[in-house]
């Protein structure tokens, strides 16, 4: 039998093998097993990107990638290139056999909600679905129908194509969906509940609030919408390119047009993505995770029981690779890992909130990450700031002092100001445990030199969050508006609501330092609009004088603390604050 020897392709090893009967070949000529081989790799190349499994549309039955091959070299299209690729020259025209054999293995997905008993992979017989009559199988069958009768062999539906007793086929599948979506040549969207060809019927569908639907959506690059009765919503092949049914999918998913027609899968303005699936569900708990992972470009393990820790990873995920702190706000139930963190995404139902003099949604890319902007903008000042110390030691001011950077009373311009050698600095972004009293604060014209992240992720699931700290000197519960009215050091009286039962206390019988209201640092409050220069002293006082919101916490006895749950946003304004003893502290979350 011909072998490709190890390190070579199928088209090189035509000038280095020798297949059976190949002394006997005219100059220029390949033997079929040669020609053979070639085409079978050009298959595999197609087959890897393609799903595990797939029904054949005329038979009925299920075949793996294996059998898949096998049905190729039984075709007509297999023979055809067999008996005509017969030089060197013809097979090297690699580009013309993959135009050739691609067709043959083009395939559909549909897209649907489970409904009642759907038959899984174990229900299929060897026979195929033809060979069933009863109802249980007639979504199995129609789809075969409409996939053949638009002239494709195969087919894809996660009832029956995933066998649900492997783990690791699980895991592979649940990673590649939103691949094989983007990659099927038509995506058949069944809508069982739909029964007229009209905007409103359409939007009305269960089909928009379910989980898994959204990235098949997205990902899909041609759809059909199919009605109850299995006729098409619109005569047009690509119901994406139908003006009507674009806005009613806008109106219906709250996603712009652009994203519908083509979208490119990224952790960009990932608060914007969440809240497209704020109010779609999931049989599982843990595919409200799983669903989305296609849709910001990266995977990780499939673990059924983790319950709401899976939305927990994916988020942390996202923090890691964005560092974007609007998603510290969210109000809802946190996630059993860290109460920093939400447990799905409903919890991201509202807007973000405007921080600045615009929506961060609404922010143009910047021209430079966040972190390349801060690390060029560090070094020019740790530059000037080296001059400065230098010309102080040839004054003679070398006292063994250090030096750090406070607010000015006039101006807002930052001045050295002396601290003795002996004192800690705190390090920013340098997660350590420490207690709230002894917690080096950042003064805000050294978050202007250097802004820190707007948290830091650790191994123990322990979030550090750099916050605005103002101490609850008062919280009382009114009966009547069921919430909670409190006061904080330097903040106007504000209400909460929160299903949790908080201490009772007043200004003169508070306990010290149990409830903090804090105000999550943000990155881009040291920013202009376009995210690249560094703002002024003054615009910042400005920026900190607006409303913003706010997370209570609770201190715990290691000296971390949780955040509070509530179910409306906590709205806080500054009522007085002291630029020169205002700043950020570091606090350890859990």
């Amino acid at each position: 039998m011909f072998r490709i020897p190890d390190g070579q392709s199928s088209v090189e090893s035509f000038y280095t093998a020798r297949g059976d009967g190949e002394d006997d070949l005219p100059p220029g000529n390949v033997s079929k097993q040669q020609v053979k081989q070639a085409i079978q790799d050009i298959a595999d190349s197609i087959l890897r990107d393609m799903p595990l499994r797939l029904l054949n549309t005329e038979d009925g039955k299920i075949y793996a990638r294996s059998a898949l091959i096998t049905k190729f070299e039984e075709s007509n299209i297999f023979r055809w290139l067999l008996h005509l690729t017969t030089t060197r020259s013809a097979l090297e025209e690699k580009q013309y056999i993959l135009k050739v054999v691609k067709p043959f293995f083009e395939y559909t997905m549909l897209s649907h909600r489970w409904e009642g008993d759907e038959p899984g992979f174990k229900d299929i017989p060897q026979e195929g679905v033809y060979t069933l009559s009863t109802s249980r199988f007639d979504k199995v069958r129609n789809l075969c129908d409409k996939a053949r009768s638009r002239g494709f062999r195969w087919t894809w539906i996660d009832t029956c194509c995933i066998d649900q007793g492997s783990s690791a086929e699980v895991q592979k599948s649940i990673s590649s969906m939103f691949s094989w979506y983007r990659g099927s040549a038509l995506t058949i969207i069944y809508l069982s509940d739909v029964v007229e060809s009209s905007s409103q019927a359409l939007l009305l569908s269960e089909w928009f609030r379910r989980g898994w639907t959204l990235q098949e959506l997205l990902a899909a690059k041609v759809i059909r919408l199919y009605k109850k009765d299995w006729t098409p919503f619109s005569p047009e092949s690509n119901h994406k390119n139908v003006a009507e049914i674009l806005v009613a999918l806008e109106s219906a998913t709250g996603i712009q047009k652009s994203y519908l027609k083509f979208y490119s899968p990224s952790v960009e303005h990932p608060r914007m993505k969440l809240r497209w699936a704020q109010n779609r569900v999931t049989k599982e708990k843990e595919d409200e995770a799983y669903c989305l992972m296609g849709i910001f470009g990266f995977t990780m393990s499939v673990t059924y029981g983790e319950g709401d820790q899976a939305f927990s990873r994916l988020l942390m995920e996202i923090m890691r690779r964005t560092g974007d702190a609007t998603l510290l706000d969210w109000i809802g139930q946190p996630s059993t890992l860290n109460t920093c963190l939400p447990s799905s995404p409903s919890c991201f139902s509202n807007a973000p909130f405007a921080t600045m003099e615009m929506c961060f949604d609404t922010l143009p890319h910047p021209v430079l990450s966040f972190a390349l902007a801060a690390k060029v903008v560090y070094v020019f000042k740790k530059a000037i700031r080296r001059a400065r110390n230098s010309s102080r030691v040839r004054n003679g001011h070398n006292t063994g002092q250090e030096l750090s950077v406070e607010m000015s009373d006039d101006d807002g311009a930052p001045h050295i100001a002396k601290t003795t050698s002996s004192q800690s600095i705190f390090l920013l972004g340098r997660s350590t445990s420490f207690p709230f009293e002894g917690s080096e604060m950042i003064p805000l014209a050294r978050l202007l030199e250097k802004p820190p992240r707007p948290y830091t992720l650790n191994a123990e699931i322990h979030i550090t969050v750099p916050c605005f700290v103002h101490e609850v000197l008062s919280l009382y519960f009114t009966p009547v508006s069921g919430s909670y009215s409190c006061c904080a050091d330097g903040i106007r009286p504000f209400s909460l609501v929160t299903s949790e039962n908080l201490e009772i206390f007043t200004p003169d019988r508070h306990s010290s330092s149990r409830y903090l209201l804090a105000r999550t640092w943000d990155p881009r409050l040291s920013y202009d609009s376009s995210h690249v220069y560094h703002i002024t002293m003054p615009l910042l006082r400005q920026r900190l004088k607006n409303q913003f919101f706010a997370i209570l916490l609770e201190r715990l006895r290691d000296g971390r603390f949780r955040r509070v749950s509530t179910g409306e946003r906590i709205v806080a304004e500054l009522e007085r604050f002291s630029p020169q003893t205002y700043g950020v502290r570091f606090l350890h979350l859990q």
